[in-house]
């Protein structure tokens, strides 16, 4: 019998696709065609969506929460516009039956046909999910009622206007639409046949277990032996030396926990792992693993958050593992592994997320719906300021606390004593993750596969690196900015030169974190 659920169903497609597909031939639409399907899924990831069938230039997602879908919908349509390109979206919430691991139902129908109903750029959703994404920072506009194909009734449909108290930006003008499409070349990489990247790939998982096995078991008196079988790379965390040929120094056991639902994919978060206080500390769920590097083993699982979150986050510092989730702010004694909760967040509708950082002395907290919160652990006082852009994901450097708003496409940096912003900086290829370097604030968009490079002194973006395809993790040390991608391989950044070298991991990275004690990278391979 299927399984029935309530969910969001999301339609979008690409306006005018069989013209833009005339317009730049075969090659350079296929092109096209990848870059858009990077984009989607990108942002999929990102909000928390699941892409339940892609056919042609269109794709069907489901997302738990409507406020997520609609979030999603928003930053494609500003997204895709660096291809020169529309989408058109249709959102609504209903019951759906899971067949065969694919949503099915009325509710996939009704957002297909309000899907038809939009032009280029807008998104369309029904009362339904109107009424459900209220005091979510959501402008609409009555888009009238109508009869849907093949649905009984008369259905009214709402046009997404607005978000946080912007209007949505209007499609590009054709001229300049064209102008970027024409941009668009096919990619010069060759792509070797299927049955040679089969055989290539199981070599490198060959050379990688036997690269750990040799890490583990090799005779080293200053080492202490594995208590366990060296692990293959599935389930673990990772020691990668840059500097040796192979690069694995060990890999240790941390299962995946349960997953609370079926369908949910573990997440990944901008800091959902540190190296410090002596150990390894990686979030999977709501179970903190605090893995000990010396004995290479997990020394504690430790249960977090009060309820289920998009995201869990880890900060390091002032003698604590610091975690974060959309409620509270706790902290882990390293020494004990006890936890405690240091402070609630106060959440509201629009508080889908935060993340956390440390630096002069306090810990920072961003939250999605705008509040910058600094708490100071020796006194227990906090101070929080309201109203300002969404804060998706931070970062601590040159003396200034660094925010991004993933849909915005800005990064704000705010000065560390008054708590007031001094920057506003957009970043055109986007920004997801920050990191601060040694000479740069970094800037990583999955979507995009790049990292622009902020100058803190003029807080100017002053160039972009192309990284990997599906980047999933950012972390700078020695310097050099980390990105680990889901192609398996860690690509390193000198941020003098911005030369890029790669690092074969042979699994995707879900996140990494730098030791600055060992020079080493920790990766979390789920």
């Amino acid at each position: 019998m299927p399984e029935r659920r309530i969910a969001t169903v999301l339609m979008l497609d690409v306006v005018d696709s069989t013209r833009v597909a005339s317009e730049l031939g075969d090659a350079r639409y296929r092109e096209l065609a990848a870059r858009f399907n990077g984009l989607v899924r990108a942002s999929l990831k990102r909000f928390g969506g699941k892409e339940e069938d892609h056919a042609g230039d269109g794709f069907f997602a489901t997302f738990t929460q409507p406020d997520r879908a609609i979030r999603c919908a928003a930053a494609l349509a500003e997204e895709v516009r660096t291809l020169g390109i529309e989408i058109r979206s249709g959102i609504h919430t209903g019951q759906t039956d899971d067949q065969a691991g694919k949503a099915h139902g009325i509710a996939v129908v009704i957002g297909a046909r309000v899907m038809s109903l939009a032009q280029a750029g807008e998104i369309l959703v029904t009362s339904t999910t109107k009424e459900l994404a209220t005091g979510s920072g959501f402008g609409f506009e009555d888009f009238s009622a109508h009869e849907l194909k093949g649905v009984p009734g008369t259905w009214q449909v709402f046009a997404v206007t607005g978000m946080n108290d912007e209007q949505r930006a209007r499609p590009l003008p054709a001229a300049e639409a064209a102008e970027r499409r024409a941009a668009i070349e096919p990619s010069t990489r060759r792509e070797r046949p299927r049955g040679a990247a089969l055989i290539a790939g199981t070599l490198v998982g060959l050379v990688t277990i036997v690269a750990v096995a040799y890490a583990l078991t090799r005779e080293d008196p200053s080492r202490p032996k594995p208590r366990d079988e060296p692990t293959q790379l599935s389930e673990v965390v990772v020691q990668v030396d840059p500097e040796r040929d192979p690069p694995i120094v060990k890999s240790i056991s941390v299962p995946v926990p349960r997953v609370p639902q079926p369908g949910v994919s573990l997440d990944t978060s901008a800091h959902s792992m540190v190296v410090g206080q002596g150990g390894v500390w990686t979030v999977r769920f709501r179970t903190l693993f605090h893995v000990d590097p010396t004995r290479s083993e997990v020394r504690k699982r430790i249960l977090i958050g009060g309820g289920f979150g998009f995201s869990f986050n880890l900060a390091e510092g002032l003698d604590k593992i610091w975690v974060v989730d959309a409620h509270d702010l706790g902290e882990v004694n390293p020494a004990t592994d006890e936890q405690r909760g240091a402070m609630p967040l106060g959440t509201t509708s629009s508080a889908i997320s935060t993340d956390i950082v440390v630096g002069a002395g306090s810990v920072w907290v961003g939250v999605s719906d705008g509040r910058l919160v600094r708490y100071d652990p020796r006194t227990g006082e906090d101070r929080t300021r309201t109203g300002l852009a969404p804060i998706d994901a931070m970062a601590f450097g040159h003396g200034s606390v660094w925010t991004t708003d993933i849909v915005g496409g800005t990064v704000s940096r705010y000065d560390a004593e008054t708590m007031r912003r001094v920057a506003e900086i957009d970043v055109p290829t986007g920004a997801d993750y920050l990191v601060s370097g040694d000479v740069s604030v970094w800037a990583l968009s999955p979507g995009t596969g790049t990292l622009s490079r902020i100058d803190p002194t003029t807080n100017d973006v002053l160039g972009v690196v192309q990284v990997g395809p599906e980047p999933s993790g950012l972390t700078a040390g020695a310097g050099a900015i980390w990105v680990g991608d889901e192609d398996g391989v860690i690509r390193r950044v000198d941020e003098e030169t911005r030369d890029v070298t790669e690092i074969l991991l042979g699994a995707p990275v879900r996140t990494l974190a730098f030791d600055d004690e060992t020079d080493t990278i920790w990766v979390d391979v789920a």
